[in-house]
């Protein structure tokens, strides 16, 4: 064979570039990702590791899974004990304004959950990151204590972001608005609602949240959190 075929065969025989997830990540959803992975600017995003959860309402995670080019993932969700928590996966859709992808409205998916990247739903040019919000709903008679909640991503091998709900002892008031939710500002305005409730709860039995308020001059848009930390902390407090 003359050294000439060598390189044709060699280039047949070599293994194709890997489609494979490189990361899955999770944030709160005051956390804004586009769609090449990029957060807010200058703000460094508050770990989910152990989040703390009241009952009779919602708490929401936003699931970012960043992957190269044409890979084709399936996406779980679980919990240990099974059936404690009910939870709703929806994919964020991006909508354009003047030369930024943000956030726009919500896509509620079906189990399996077989996804790809880029979206083939709108083309944006060199899209390596889709993010999910995962909402999730504690009913009031869940038990006070921790438990595991994992979302995963599977390509090549499995990817898995754990977290170790704490469901607090705290309850959100029945009397509380759950509307449906549309966007990821919906959802960031009706958690906002179930805080509120609490907040009104614990005037109403002479209590105080005593977490400072963020100044405007802050750029972390997640400076909220330290209120409603507060919020759940009081109304845990037999």
């Amino acid at each position: 064979m003359r050294p000439g075929w060598l390189v044709p065969i060699l280039l047949l025989a070599a293994p194709l570039p890997a489609q494979v997830v490189r990361s899955l990540d999770l944030y709160s959803e005051l956390v804004k990702v586009d769609p090449f992975g990029k957060l807010d600017a200058g703000h460094k995003p508050r770990e989910i590791l152990s989040p703390g959860v009241p009952r009779g309402g919602f708490f929401s995670v936003q699931v970012a899974v960043t992957a190269e080019p044409k890979t084709i993932y399936m996406m779980a969700v679980q919990s240990n004990p099974p059936h404690v928590f009910e939870w709703k996966l929806y994919q964020e859709k991006y909508a354009l304004r003047g030369r930024q992808w943000v956030p726009g409205g919500f896509e509620e998916l079906r189990e399996p959950y077989f996804r790809v990247t880029p979206n083939i739903d709108v083309d944006i040019p060199g899209q390596t990151t889709q993010v999910y919000l995962l909402d999730v709903w504690t009913p009031r008679e869940t038990p006070v204590g921790r438990i595991r909640l994992e979302v995963l991503a599977k390509s090549d091998t499995w990817r898995v972001a754990p977290m170790e709900v704490r469901v607090l002892n705290a309850t959100i008031p029945k009397t509380t608005e759950a509307p449906a939710v549309r966007s990821l500002s919906d959802v960031v305005k009706r958690n906002t609602l179930q805080d509120r409730a609490l907040a009104q709860t614990l005037a109403d039995e002479g209590k105080t949240c005593y977490a400072a308020e963020p100044s405007r001059e802050e750029q972390d848009p997640e400076r909220y959190l330290r209120v409603r930390d507060c919020l759940f902390r009081e109304a845990s407090r037999q």
